[in-house]
């Protein structure tokens, strides 16, 4: 219509009614807050069910504000015949051939399409980053913790922390047509307990820094989410630090016993170090925009930060960071 208007029929009061619609819109992206969906895997077990659903797997879209726990009794209301599965262990012969109907109910995360990954490298608004990450999805993923005992790391449950990672492929886009759409396809793998932490730190970095664009786009937003995630990163005694890694991995012992973890060692050195600059400027963001209330908090952060900067630095190297803060 844009084109029609401007090139076509000159019109321009319609033009300019148009323009005021898509800056309305627009707007209203940046500025509404809009609720995340959540997903949820359900797998029917079983011969007791109709053809169509028998040990066949669907992801499911949830309604506004819903969560596993109603997403499930909603569910199962309408099941009532069925078993749910507490474990997310797959079935074994004996209950997919079963007459009866068993049921597997859990959170599932979307992936974002690799064509739009390109986007989480940059300084865009959250909202914008948000409605990517949630919609026109395909590939959905769940992990399943489990430890595995090794020589020498039998006292740090760091180095011993493996995760079972299932990703699933559906059918069509969600949303889609419908609110639910099935598998056709399913890969599951193990993540050893270095990978699983250099995937720890790659999101928490990446979260911290949404956050920061966040509040540099908008200075109202709630300064709490902030506040917990700098105060979980630097302060040890929160979330034990960086140290629990660094007694996993980076003695002498475990590069003997890896010697093949070379470069993911080197991954997760680099990743740390780059944590710095993002917590430099998430900190003086925070002193900025924080209430009188949260000063004591501000005067915590800053001290545990210095002594974190200071062991990384002389441990790491220094990075920098393309965010910045103007003075």
């Amino acid at each position: 219509l844009m084109k029609q208007y401007e090139e076509e029929i000159y019109d321009y009061n319609q033009l300019s009614d148009l323009l005021r619609k898509m800056a309305t819109f627009y707007d209203s992206i940046m500025k509404h807050l809009r609720p995340n969906p959540e997903y949820f895997r359900v797998a029917y077990y079983g011969r007791g069910f109709p053809a169509f659903l028998q040990n066949k797997v669907f992801i499911y879209r949830g309604k506004e504000f819903e969560r596993l726990s109603d997403f499930s009794s909603r569910t199962l209301n309408q099941l009532p015949n069925a078993e749910l599965m507490t474990k997310l262990t797959p079935p074994s012969e004996d209950i997919m051939e079963s007459p009866h109907q068993f049921v597997q109910i859990n959170h599932v995360e979307p992936v974002m399409d690799d064509r739009k990954k390109r986007l989480s490298g940059k300084p865009i608004s959250d909202q914008i980053l948000r409605y990517h990450q949630v919609n026109d999805v395909q590939k959905f993923r769940f992990s399943r913790p489990f430890h595995r005992s090794e020589e020498g790391c039998e006292d740090n449950e760091f180095a011993s922390l493996w995760i079972e990672r299932t990703v699933l492929v559906t059918s069509y886009p969600l949303p889609g047509i419908l609110r639910w759409f099935p598998v056709t396809a399913t890969d599951t793998f193990q993540i050893s307990p270095l990978r699983n932490a250099i995937e720890t730190m790659e999101t928490t970095n990446k979260e911290l820094r949404q956050l920061i664009v966040a509040h540099r786009h908008d200075p109202v937003l709630p300064i709490n989410p902030l506040s917990l995630k700098l105060n979980g990163i630097v302060d040890a005694a929160v979330m034990g630090g960086i140290n629990n890694y660094e007694k996993a991995f980076f003695g002498e012992d475990y590069l003997r016993r890896h010697p093949e973890d070379a470069a993911l060692i080197q991954r997760l050195q680099d990743l740390i170090a780059q944590q710095i600059p993002l917590l430099e400027v998430g900190i003086r963001l925070h002193g900025e925009r924080a209430p009188p209330a949260l000063l004591p908090l501000q005067q915590r952060l800053e001290t545990c930060f210095q002594d974190m900067r200071g062991h990384v630095e002389a441990k790491y190297g220094k990075k920098t960071c393309d965010l910045k803060l103007e003075p």
